[in-house]
């Protein structure tokens, strides 16, 4: 890896960008990045990110939220996939597969993410691991400056995403998060008629996401061998050590508190986004309190199948509401959504559209406009960031807002209580102190295993 100091692909943009347009940056914007070592070594490097140059992508986990970005990116003539990593090796080799069918060259295939990240060919890292692996690869790739597009929730835990974001920070780093609804035209037309007081006062958010699950869920499948290939102790990480199950791998993982917090981080990251994102963002909840529980499913799970969040704000109330085995719609007829009630309308918004109702005749008008694009624009932006050395539309300290939000609810959910929150210090405080210390302890649990969110994150890291 290139000395610090040297020149790297996006200080030569930034001071390229600067001399085009005819104007100079001082303090900290003309700086190269700060606390990681560069990634080229020559003064002019091979491959610069100019306006019409290709950026380099390295993907870190490609199962399938990453073969789906991964194909939103082959469409693109704006960037190229030059290296894909993955645990798995079906994963790692169907990944390989489509870039070369994309006719692109064959791009460098890794098994762990250090591997991926030493790549000096690589100038942005995509991270779509599983929600536990997505803070120390994030962290490692702003250290090595380079640019970063994760996968929503930021992190399993308050202080994955803390660490995260003071990581991109102080790399002066382009952290985009995969929060894509806020690249939606429509989403964006909402929220600003929400802003503007086009329905009034909103004291009251909603947002909810209702299944149809089977009372068997995702059924009890017993502990076996793990596939072959596979380093289950890479892949648990610094979680509890525990039998490989199939449950607690690929797409199911989001449903055990050890990696996710089931529905409440998944889609309450998308949902609870848009009701931040309306209602301004400056404050963060006051309070919180869940109920809920594993009341119906069978299966093995240790999310809920059950639950109601509520937060208090300063001046408002929001909530959110899923049920696993029951989707009935909830708010106009949608099973998921985010709804503002105002004190001249309501306004409700999914990735269908949006939909204003007048609370009656000349109170405000009635509009609606239907879905928008929403993840391409995304990609859109994060490339356009990326060349012009600004913060994207999900940035990272943005979504560690909304995800930290989340985090509450789970954390409330584990702990009990109604729970107080110092936004200063991100740790919930007062009374019951016994709730307290239980919130605090799950939202700053400790990575185990040899792991940290420090520096150098393992010290036998590179083989797991």
């Amino acid at each position: 890896m290139a000395v610090k100091g040297s020149v790297t692909r996006r200080d030569f943009l930034r001071t390229a960008t600067c001399i085009g347009a005819g104007v100079a940056l001082g303090g900290a914007a003309a700086q190269s990045a700060m606390g990681g070592p560069a990634r080229h070594a020559s003064i002019l490097p091979a491959s610069v990110i100019g306006a019409n140059e290709r950026i380099h992508l390295g993907f870190i986990g490609v199962g399938g939220m990453g073969t789906h970005n991964l194909g939103i990116t082959l469409a693109r003539e704006d960037c190229v996939q030059v290296a894909v990593c993955d645990l798995f090796p079906p994963h790692r080799e169907r990944a390989a597969g489509l870039i070369r069918e994309a006719g692109h060259p064959a791009p460098a295939v890794y098994t762990y993410h250090e591997e991926l990240i030493a790549d000096d060919s690589v100038d942005a890292v995509v991270v779509c691991t599983p929600d536990h692996w997505h803070a120390i690869p994030s962290i490692m790739a702003c250290d090595a400056g380079k640019d970063v597009f994760c996968e929503k929730p930021l992190g399993t835990t308050i202080e994955e995403g803390r660490a995260m974001t003071d990581a991109a920070r102080r790399n002066d780093t382009v952290f985009q998060c995969g929060t894509m609804q806020r690249s939606g035209e429509h989403f964006q037309e909402a929220v600003e008629l929400v802003r503007s007081g086009y329905i009034g006062k909103v004291s009251r958010v909603a947002t909810w996401i209702h299944d149809n699950e089977s009372i068997e869920g995702i059924g009890n499948p017993p502990d076996c061998d793990p596939p072959d290939g596979l380093d289950w102790d890479r892949y648990l990480g610094w979680t509890p050590k525990v039998p490989f199950n199939p449950n607690r791998f690929l797409g199911n993982f989001r449903w055990f508190l050890d990696y996710s917090g089931g529905k409440m981080t998944d889609w309450g990251a998308h949902l609870i986004d848009i009701a931040l994102w309306g209602m301004g963002e400056e404050k963060a909840p006051r309070r919180v309190t869940a109920s809920g529980g594993r009341f119906v499913l069978t299966d093995n799970r240790t999310t809920p199948d059950t639950l109601e969040v509520l937060y208090e704000f300063d001046d408002y109330v929001l909530s959110f509401s899923n049920r696993v085995y029951n989707g009935y719609p909830g708010y106009g007829g949608s099973g998921y959504g985010t709804i503002f009630f105002g004190t001249l309308g309501t306004l409700r918004v999914d990735r269908g559209g949006y939909w204003v109702t007048p609370h009656s005749e000349g109170s405000c008008e009635a509009r609606e406009r239907g879905g928008s694009p929403m993840s391409e624009p995304h990609w859109a932006n994060f490339f356009e960031c990326i060349r012009e050395r600004k913060r994207p539309i999900s940035d990272v300290e943005t979504c560690h807002r909304t995800t930290t939000t989340c985090h509450m609810g789970t954390c409330a959910y584990v702990a009990g209580g109604k729970l107080e929150w110092d936004a200063d210090k991100e740790r919930f405080v007062g009374r019951p102190r016994a709730n307290v210390r239980e919130a605090n302890r799950f939202a700053y649990r400790p990575y185990g295993n040899g792991w940290s969110l420090e520096p150098p994150h393992r010290k036998d890291w590179t083989t797991g």
